[in-house]
């Protein structure tokens, strides 16, 4: 008997049913990701009569020969669910996509539930470690980054996902902003079983140029409320429209110059402050303006002297850590600066600490 690999999908979109429908699956897209060549996989599906009357299941179509289902033969009361399990044979490589059809024996109109998938020789899964723990579910990473982003482009950064508990899991971000959208795949994660969360950045929405920074919080379906232990921290830096390049242009331009580009700040493991400082300089032949001066992290403080430099002008960017402050920070320290040089539009100064 081949191996079954048992995973329970209560996946996609709530159905919103007919009036003629008695059964109404509690999700109408099933996303069972990868399933082996040759092995059987089975796949729970969750149905609820919200009737006033009991019912039975009557006939299910599969779609195919494929696939068989289960289902229990029995009354389904008023406000009760019923759950079927549909058996892949995993016989054909590739992607697929069946639709099932549940009569059940007071309506005419039966209730379709879409199930995709992948059959494939080998399952190809993340195979690094675990670290964040977001609520009850454990990632990889709790903080994303999308730097050097230009407006109109769509970036996409994955968060691995491990279920660790003995039920289903439907990850869901929760308070996402209007820039960010989030597929996870599969849509519901078994027990034990592991998953994709893909969180794409839609730039256009982005307000300012420079930093912008937020959070979302992971669920492990959609009913968990929201707390501090399942927040991911994203950030993004939106480059300010290319300054133009050609020869004339450059020849006149402002050049900015720094003393140097990290902050030794090593001294906070031993002191509650520390500071240091970075000496900027216009070495070009116009005005060099910096429009923006962000932290990434909390924890810093900063003081520029001057955001306008002339030509051969200086200024000092003083810098001071709090280290209390700074072991809470998820986000790399940094310090971000949006000019008008052309060739330096974005500037990070590093902070080792």
């Amino acid at each position: 008997m081949n191996k079954k690999l048992i995973m329970s999908a209560l996946l996609g979109s709530i159905f919103s049913a007919a009036p003629a429908q008695s059964l109404t699956p509690m999700f109408t897209d099933v996303d069972c990701g990868q399933m082996l060549f040759r092995q059987n996989t089975a796949i729970t599906v969750e149905l609820r009569n919200n009737t006033a009357q009991a019912v039975t299941i009557k006939d299910i179509d599969t779609g195919c020969g494929c696939a068989v289902a289960e289902y229990d033969k029995g009354e389904i009361m008023p406000g009760t669910t019923t759950k079927v399990k549909i058996v892949f044979d995993g016989k054909q490589l590739g992607y697929f996509i069946r639709n099932v059809r549940v009569t059940d024996s007071s309506s005419a109109t039966p209730a379709e539930i879409n199930i995709r998938g992948q059959v494939v020789t080998k399952l190809v899964n993340y195979s690094g470690d675990y670290p964040c723990k977001l609520g009850s579910l454990l990632a990889d990473v709790d903080n994303i980054e999308f730097d050097d982003v230009n407006k109109g482009q769509r970036m996409i950064q994955e968060i691995h996902i491990m279920n660790p508990t003995g039920q289903n899991a439907q990850p869901t971000a929760l308070r996402l902003p209007p820039y960010l959208t989030v597929e996870t795949q599969p849509a519901v994660i078994g027990p034990k079983q592991k998953g994709v969360m893909r969180v794409t950045l839609k730039s256009r929405e982005l307000r300012d140029y420079g930093l912008t920074q937020t959070s979302f919080y992971l669920a492990k379906n959609p009913a968990d409320k929201v707390s501090q232990d399942k927040e991911i921290s994203v950030s993004a830096v939106l480059l300010p429209p290319a300054v133009a390049k050609d020869a004339p242009s450059r020849l006149n331009a402002p050049k900015l110059s720094l003393s140097t580009e990290e902050l030794d700040m090593t001294a906070l493991a031993k002191k509650s402050k520390v500071r240091d400082e970075v000496e900027i300089r216009n070495d070009g032949r116009s005005v060099l303006e910096i429009s923006k001066i962000q932290m990434f992290t909390t924890g810093l403080e900063v003081l520029l002297g001057k955001t306008t430099l002339m030509p051969g002008e200086s200024t000092r960017l003083r810098v001071t850590a709090k280290a209390k402050e700074m072991k809470k920070a998820k986000r790399r320290p940094r310090i971000l600066m949006i000019t008008n040089d052309p060739d330096r539009q974005k500037v990070v100064i590093q902070i080792k600490k």
